[in-house]
């Protein structure tokens, strides 16, 4: 009888399988009305050759659209909630779960008793509303809750029960609708002291250009004394001194440039890239800084212009890694040391007239230049 079973559930694969694939055959053909409709039919001969057999083979999976879309509604998630340090992590809270354990001494060795634990478990939550919402109070972002009656595991008489008690309700919210990492962490502010300056080496002369201004950035969550600190350094107003490049006596025996450093000369953060400095509790302070310089120049009027106005150029554009290293002295950081070493700038001059602030829009040329630097910073980690 087996046997006859067996045979059977063979042929009606056998012939499943066959009609399947006539289905498909037809199909893939370039046919007429007719054909197509013969293909229909055998498909749907097929189909239900398939669905008819004991146990039914599985319907085909839906496409990864639809997959997505219903684990994003689907509660199988790991809420998230932002910590004191202004980073998100895992939302946990407190249940009771039974566990056995091995009893080690007495009558009863070797068996085991049942033990009530207490243990912390991620909350699940839908994942198109996986973050714990937020909002500001006082200047600072705090997570916000209610407080309710809600359904919870707790020991009674040395079991565990449900019942509902008073317990912290978050409201959650889709992650992207979270402030920045900047809003969330601490503000900090760096200032270029006088003194600091880039040294400019031309080879055969070297110039030294004034550097002044200041660079804004955070450090992700809130500051930590005597801890290792890496801030995100993320927009500046960094301005060089004119400088004078060209000098010579032709105006009359008038030492005077011919060509000098323009108004405004702007050194700006690459936002593109990210530029961080870490200052370390030993100390040591350094810094990768990406920026984008925008350089104007100034050009005397030819020989016969030694009493006119310089004439002025557009601002050519270029960037350049600054790699930053130094050591808290006695000031600490109101008075931190801070230098670069020699590296070739590959600058770019604009030798066409026109307005300080607009681009260039005429004839340039490439000079490279050994610059090193040395500045003089006050770091404000106060948060302001």
């Amino acid at each position: 009888m087996t046997s006859i079973f067996s045979r059977q559930r063979t042929f009606q694969l056998t012939l499943a399988t066959l009609l399947a694939l006539a289905a498909l055959a037809l199909a893939a053909l370039p046919s007429r009305a007719a054909d197509t409709i013969a293909a229909q039919a055998a498909a749907s001969s097929a189909g239900a050759g398939l669905a008819a057999l004991d146990p039914p083979l599985p319907a085909p999976v839906a496409n990864s659209a639809e997959v997505l879309a219903r684990a994003a509604q689907s509660g199988n998630c790991s809420a998230l909630i932002l910590n004191r340090e202004g980073t998100l992590v895992t939302l946990r809270t407190t249940t009771y779960k039974y566990r056995f354990v091995k009893i080690r001494k007495g009558a009863n060795k070797g068996k085991f008793k049942r033990k009530i634990i207490k243990v912390k478990v991620a909350v699940r939550v839908s994942c198109a509303r996986q973050c714990v919402a937020v909002t500001k109070k006082r200047r600072k972002y705090v997570n916000v809750y209610s407080i309710r009656k809600v359904r919870r595991k707790v020991v009674k008489r040395g079991r565990i029960v449900t019942r509902k008690v008073r317990a912290k309700v978050y409201r959650f919210t889709d992650c992207a609708n979270l402030p920045s990492a900047e809003s969330l962490g601490t503000p900090v502010k760096i200032d270029i002291l006088p003194g600091s300056y880039a040294l400019l080496d031309f080879g055969s002369f070297t110039r030294q250009a004034s550097i002044g201004g200041n660079v804004r950035g955070f450090i992700p969550g809130k500051f930590k004394p005597n801890t290792d600190i890496q801030l995100t350094i993320n927009r500046g107003n960094v301005t060089v001194g004119t400088t004078p490049v060209f000098i010579d006596d032709d105006c009359n025996g008038q030492v005077s440039s011919s060509l000098r450093t323009g108004n405004p000369t702007r050194v700006l953060i690459d936002e593109a890239k990210q530029s961080t400095s870490t200052l370390l509790a030993s100390g040591t302070a350094t810094a990768i800084v990406h920026v984008r310089i925008q350089l104007p120049l100034e050009l005397r009027n030819d020989d016969s212009g030694c009493n006119d106005p310089f004439i002025t150029t557009g601002y050519s554009e270029f960037k350049h890694t600054f790699f930053f290293r130094g050591k808290v002295g006695p000031a600490g950081l109101v008075k931190l040391q801070v230098s670069s070493p020699p590296d070739t700038l590959e600058v770019v001059a604009c030798l066409t007239p026109g307005t300080p602030t607009q681009p260039c829009n005429g004839f340039q040329v490439p000079v490279p230049i050994l610059v090193s630097t040395k500045l003089t910073v006050r770091i404000d980690l106060s948060g302001k």
